[in-house]
């Protein structure tokens, strides 16, 4: 039986976004985002974050570099005792200067394909799963995957509207009122 899920942008939804992380030592969760996953996870759901992740095809970071930022997030979680089930990331951008990662790609937000990899790899109900972000792309990759959606929308985030972004079903001013939406 499929399973559902809460899938997570990563910067400005579980941790601080200073602009670019490049070194683990910068990873910063924010106030709630742990609590709020356990909570997530005792009512059942998968957590997955899905993460564009243009810093790769701008040379900002290397592949081996993000896994450690995402080994220090998944530390800094287990900490709080919140455990994510999944982290998939688009290091592709059409602007990109790393040759390999320059183009476009079906997994960068706010494409769905992130979302419809972990629903096929993990045998998720995209029905019964939400997609959690602080910007327009998160909304309208959730909503192309047939998620409900929820904009972490606090009076510091600016929306930049797009004739193609859609709607958020819900918005939110942090994590924690996010559980509660859900």
């Amino acid at each position: 039986m499929p399973s559902k899920a809460i899938f997570l942008d990563r910067d400005n939804t579980l941790i601080r976004d200073p602009g670019y992380i490049n070194h683990p030592s910068q990873v910063e969760l924010l106030p709630y985002a742990a609590q709020a996953l356990v909570e997530l996870k005792n009512m059942g759901y998968k957590l997955v974050v899905v993460t564009n992740q243009s810093a790769v095809a701008r040379g900002i970071v290397s592949e081996e570099t993000l896994a450690q930022i995402h080994e220090k997030l998944k530390t800094l979680l287990a900490k709080e005792k919140a455990v994510l089930d999944a982290i998939y990331y688009c290091p592709f951008h059409p602007q990109g200067i790393i040759q390999k990662y320059r183009k476009e790609s079906d997994c960068r937000k706010p494409n769905p394909g992130m979302l419809l990899k972990a629903a096929n790899d993990m045998d998720i109900d995209l029905n019964n799963s939400w997609m959690i972000g602080d910007e327009i792309k998160d909304i309208t990759a959730g909503k192309n995957a047939c998620c409900k959606t929820i904009l972490l929308d606090s009076p510091s985030h600016s929306h930049q509207n797009d004739p193609q972004s859609q709607e958020a079903d819900y918005k939110a001013v942090n994590m924690k009122e996010a559980v509660n939406i859900i």
